[in-house]
Protein backbone atom coordinates (compact mmCIF):
# COMPACT_ATOMS: atom_id res chain seq x y z
CA UNK A 1 0.00 0.00 0.00
CA UNK A 2 2.80 2.41 0.89
CA UNK A 3 4.51 1.73 -2.45
CA UNK A 4 1.35 2.67 -4.39
CA UNK A 5 1.07 5.89 -2.38
CA UNK A 6 4.70 6.77 -3.19
CA UNK A 7 4.13 6.03 -6.90
CA UNK A 8 1.00 8.18 -6.92
CA UNK A 9 2.83 11.03 -5.20
CA UNK A 10 5.75 10.81 -7.65
CA UNK A 11 3.40 10.94 -10.64
CA UNK A 12 1.40 13.81 -9.16
CA UNK A 13 4.54 15.86 -8.44
CA UNK A 14 6.04 15.29 -11.89
CA UNK A 15 2.75 16.25 -13.54
CA UNK A 16 2.53 19.43 -11.45
CA UNK A 17 6.11 20.35 -12.29
CA UNK A 18 5.47 19.80 -16.01
CA UNK A 19 2.34 21.95 -15.85
CA UNK A 20 4.19 24.84 -14.25
CA UNK A 21 6.94 24.71 -16.89
CA UNK A 22 4.44 24.70 -19.73
CA UNK A 23 2.58 27.71 -18.32
CA UNK A 24 5.80 29.69 -17.98
CA UNK A 25 6.86 28.96 -21.55
CA UNK A 26 3.48 30.13 -22.88
CA UNK A 27 3.97 33.56 -21.31
CA UNK A 28 7.39 34.33 -22.79
CA UNK A 29 6.18 37.21 -24.99
CA UNK A 30 5.49 40.89 -24.44
CA UNK A 31 1.68 40.78 -24.13
CA UNK A 32 0.44 39.62 -20.71
CA UNK A 33 -2.85 38.22 -22.04
CA UNK A 34 -4.22 36.85 -25.31
CA UNK A 35 -6.32 38.87 -27.75
CA UNK A 36 -4.92 42.32 -26.88
CA UNK A 37 -6.46 44.84 -29.29
CA UNK A 38 -3.81 46.83 -31.16
CA UNK A 39 -5.70 50.07 -31.74
CA UNK A 40 -5.32 52.91 -34.22
CA UNK A 41 -5.42 55.44 -31.33
CA UNK A 42 -4.99 55.18 -27.53
CA UNK A 43 -8.74 55.42 -26.88
CA UNK A 44 -11.19 52.57 -26.36
CA UNK A 45 -13.94 54.75 -27.88
CA UNK A 46 -12.11 54.51 -31.23
CA UNK A 47 -13.34 51.24 -32.72
CA UNK A 48 -10.52 50.96 -35.29
CA UNK A 49 -8.50 47.87 -34.34
CA UNK A 50 -5.43 47.12 -36.48
CA UNK A 51 -4.89 43.61 -35.12
CA UNK A 52 -4.58 41.42 -32.03
CA UNK A 53 -1.60 40.53 -29.82
CA UNK A 54 -1.00 37.25 -28.00
CA UNK A 55 1.19 36.16 -25.06
CA UNK A 56 3.69 34.29 -27.21
CA UNK A 57 4.33 37.33 -29.44
CA UNK A 58 6.95 40.06 -29.02
CA UNK A 59 6.79 43.80 -29.65
CA UNK A 60 9.05 46.71 -30.48
CA UNK A 61 7.92 49.77 -28.45
CA UNK A 62 7.87 53.04 -30.42
CA UNK A 63 6.52 55.70 -28.03
CA UNK A 64 3.90 56.23 -25.33
CA UNK A 65 0.86 58.48 -25.09
CA UNK A 66 -1.98 59.25 -22.73
CA UNK A 67 -5.36 57.78 -23.55
CA UNK A 68 -8.33 55.98 -22.02
CA UNK A 69 -7.77 55.01 -18.38
CA UNK A 70 -7.60 51.20 -18.11
CA UNK A 71 -7.45 49.75 -14.59
CA UNK A 72 -6.05 52.99 -13.18
CA UNK A 73 -3.43 53.52 -15.91
CA UNK A 74 -3.95 56.04 -18.73
CA UNK A 75 -0.66 55.33 -20.55
CA UNK A 76 -0.64 53.51 -23.87
CA UNK A 77 2.36 52.23 -25.83
CA UNK A 78 2.51 52.57 -29.59
CA UNK A 79 4.35 49.49 -30.80
CA UNK A 80 4.99 47.09 -33.63
CA UNK A 81 3.95 43.46 -33.19
CA UNK A 82 7.09 41.67 -34.38
CA UNK A 83 5.16 38.54 -35.35
CA UNK A 84 2.47 40.17 -37.51
CA UNK A 85 3.97 43.56 -38.44
CA UNK A 86 0.88 45.36 -37.11
CA UNK A 87 1.54 48.81 -35.61
CA UNK A 88 -0.76 50.54 -33.13
CA UNK A 89 -1.51 51.29 -29.49
CA UNK A 90 -2.18 48.98 -26.54
CA UNK A 91 -2.81 49.90 -22.92
CA UNK A 92 0.34 49.52 -20.82
CA UNK A 93 -1.71 47.39 -18.41
CA UNK A 94 -1.68 44.68 -21.11
CA UNK A 95 2.04 44.80 -21.96
CA UNK A 96 5.20 43.44 -20.33
CA UNK A 97 7.36 45.97 -22.22
CA UNK A 98 6.65 49.71 -22.51
CA UNK A 99 8.05 52.67 -24.48
CA UNK A 100 10.05 55.54 -23.01
CA UNK A 101 9.82 58.49 -25.43
CA UNK A 102 6.54 60.37 -25.55
CA UNK A 103 4.80 60.35 -28.96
Amino acid sequence: MRRKAVQFLAIALSTAAFGIGAASAAQAGDYNTDGVRIRQTPYTSDTRVNGLGYRSQTITPICFSEGTNVSGNSYWTKHKNNNTGVVGFASETLLNKIAQPHC
